[in-house]
């Protein structure tokens, strides 16, 4: 354990990096220091989690390094800990390897903005928070990052706050997830109630001794945070309104920060999760739902951003699938192969938004390969491995998964299939009117497009190598991760024996579910089987049908609208989930605001004071006509006053 003692700099360093570009960078750092610094605080980072991964691949086991004590809870200490096994490795390298090539594009993105210090302050401690968030051994440290990088993703989101459209994104954002983090906190105060602990492997213990409903609801509390966190249905609609933020923030959002915190709980809490088959299962179709509904949005979207972020919604239902469907290592495989092409994706759509001004609608593009050789050829491989084509790193890693489904639950088999077909479609539909088809460009616009500088298209070259080759490696990841993940493979004194019993039996169905761990064998027997088959032909289907609709204009795109109007009506209002909230959380509620104050405030409230004024005025009114100045007049009152008390006081006697 000695030898993992340099653990603190993987979280650490990108905070020194916050505090040094937070109080120095306006007054001495400024541009273009600002950005050095938080590049090297990531790189630092990453440097560490990279030789941690090493150490654990070559020793094995886990290890739980307690910095600091944080508070006291009554006998039980919560602490400031690193869990470092597979998986937080894992996870740890997923965030800062492509946060590292994130920050090295934002230093180009970013260049000239006058608020440069505070975008990589932000940034840093974006980084900060979902690296405390993935290293933690307890909830309470995980709660800690995971509202910290919900507070980042509201001020990421709306940096360019004087955007009036920035500022309403941030603010629902931030107001969607705490809909989810109320049940995430309701969920680990009822484990602390029923477990009397926190951490991680104590709850793991002691889950034999609760009462199945109760780890049942446990697990569905702690789940509805993950619908928030990672945009599912529900509580997805924040996800594509928070592409007001800049380019590189999207990216870190939707590749290894916020959005992939979600996922990653359901797998760290894996042993909680596995116990409860009524868990599993709400995962599995929430999931898979999320992973069709975002697949039909992203087919009519004309905004560059909102099509890439709807195919994020849709990778992750494919994550949560797998975790529902029991093959967690392969959502934990899906989730780094993701990180590493959707980074890809949205760091090529900020090249080109450089280039062309910020214009968003795809419709305003077109034949930027021409002048954008390097960004048009690493988005296309994006395109391919998203797509799921062999021998690109999504094949490897989202085929498996529908494979699984499909000796599972034929219905999820069929959604994941049909999604993956349409995913095919609608990002070769980004692809050719962005890079391909007719010259759409503005001529002002068009004199000044060229390539983006090196700082911006080397870390899309090496994503792009990563996207191409990470699927070559599904056996060592899976073999890597088995000791975090695999029931059989985990060490008593992470998961007891009890414990695994429970588990067993909510993961009985994955054990009927063979895939091939090895790549090339996985290649080998998807090209030659008929499930396989199907597969490859839905999405190369899904390109060509692209390609005669919006390269070859052999289909017209106008007609395809006006056939299926009712369809494309449906997909274009996203399903009308923003009509409902809006007419039941937001008209629904100011009506309600109103009701209430013509019922509380003018009625209730305005009529007792406004009444008592009145009630005052109309006895005054009453009393001044006894105010007549006579003398005479007030001695008749007094006598007739004296008469009235000397009458009830001989009636009482």
């Amino acid at each position: 354990m000695e030898n993992l003692n340099y653990l603190w700099i993987v979280p650490f360093a990108p905070l020194i990096a916050a505090i040094i570009t937070g109080l120095f960078g306006y007054k001495f750092l400024r541009e273009p220091l600002s950005g050095i610094i938080a590049v090297i605080g990531v790189a630092i980072s990453a440097v560490a989690a990279v030789s941690g991964f090493i150490h654990v691949m070559n020793t094995g086991g886990h290890y739980d390094l307690k910095l600091f004590t944080w508070m006291p809870l009554g006998n039980y200490e919560i602490s400031v800990s690193i869990l470092w096994d597979p998986l937080s490795a894992l996870m740890s390298c997923v965030v800062t390897v492509i946060s590292t090539f994130i920050f090295i594009f934002a230093t180009g993105y970013m260049k000239g903005d006058e608020s440069y210090p505070r975008f990589f302050t932000y940034l840093s401690m974006f980084v900060f928070m979902m690296l405390m968030l993935t290293l933690s051994d307890n909830l309470v440290q995980l709660f800690f990052g995971w509202e910290g990088v919900g507070l980042m993703s509201y001020l990421l989101i709306g940096y360019f706050h004087f955007k009036k459209s920035a500022a309403n994104a941030a603010f629902e954002s931030f107001i969607v997830n705490r809909v989810g983090d109320w049940s995430f906190l309701l969920g680990i105060l009822l484990a602390f109630v029923t477990f009397g602990t926190l951490d991680y492997l104590d709850i793991f213990a002691k889950i034999p001794e609760a009462k199945e409903f109760t780890i049942t609801l446990i697990a569905l509390l702690l789940f509805g945070g993950a619908v928030g966190k990672s945009a599912q249905i529900p509580l997805h609609i924040w996800l594509p309104n928070a592409m007001e933020g800049p380019t590189p923030v999207s990216a870190l959002i939707h590749a290894a920060t916020m959005v992939a915190a979600g996922v990653y709980m359901v797998a760290r809490l894996m042993p909680l999760f596995a116990s409860s088959p009524i868990a599993l299962d709400v995962v599995l179709y929430i999931g898979t739902a999320s992973a069709f509904v975002a697949a039909t949005m992203g087919l009519v979207q004309n905004d560059i951003k909102r099509i890439i972020a709807y195919s994020t919604m849709s990778q992750l239902g494919y994550m949560f699938a797998a975790e529902g469907l029991g093959l967690f290592s392969d959502g934990m495989f899906h989730l780094a192969s993701h990180a590493t092409f959707k980074a890809l994706l949205f760091l090529a759509a900020g090249s080109v938004l450089v280039a062309i001004h910020h214009i968003l609608d795809v419709w305003k593009m077109g034949q930027l390969r021409k002048y954008m050789p390097i960004t048009a050829a690493t988005f296309l491989i994006g395109a391919l491995a998203l797509a799921g084509i062999p021998p690109f790193s999504g094949f490897f890693s989202k085929d498996p998964i529908i494979e699984g489904a499909y000796h599972i639950n034929w219905v999820v088999w069929a959604l994941l299939w049909s999604g993956a077909g349409l995913t095919a479609f609608y990002i070769f539909r980004l692809y050719f009117l962005a890079f391909e088809d007719g010259d759409r460009l503005d001529p002002h616009i068009k004199s000044h497009v060229h390539e983006s500088p090196w700082n911006m298209t080397i870390p899309l070259m090496v994503l792009a190598t990563g996207a191409v080759v990470l699927g070559f490696f599904r056996e060592f990841f899976l073999n890597f991760l088995r000791p975090s993940l695999d029931i059989k493979a985990m060490p008593e004194d992470f998961v007891p024996e009890k414990t695994k019993i429970l588990m067993e039996e909510g993961l009985s169905r994955a054990h009927h579910v063979h895939i091939p761990s090895d790549a090339i064998e996985f290649l080998v027997e998807s090209l030659t089987s008929p499930l396989g088959i199907l597969a490859l032909l839905t999405a190369l289907g899904g390109i060509f049908f692209a390609y005669l609709v919006y390269q070859k204009n052999v289909i017209s795109y106008k007609w395809l609208g006006e056939t299926f109007k009712p369809l494309y009506k449906l997909f274009y209002n996203r399903w009308y989930f923003d009509n409902v909230y809006y007419a039941i959380f937001v008209y629904g509620y100011y009506k309600f605001s109103v009701f209430l104050w013509k019922l509380g405030d003018r009625f209730i409230i305005d009529g007792i004071v406004d009444g008592s004024a009145k009630a005052s005025l109309a006895t005054g009114g009453v009393l001044r006509l006894t105010q007549t100045g006579r003398i005479s007049a007030y001695v008749l009152q007094m006598s007739l006053g004296i008469l009235v008390f000397l009458s009830l006081f001989l009636i009482v006697k």
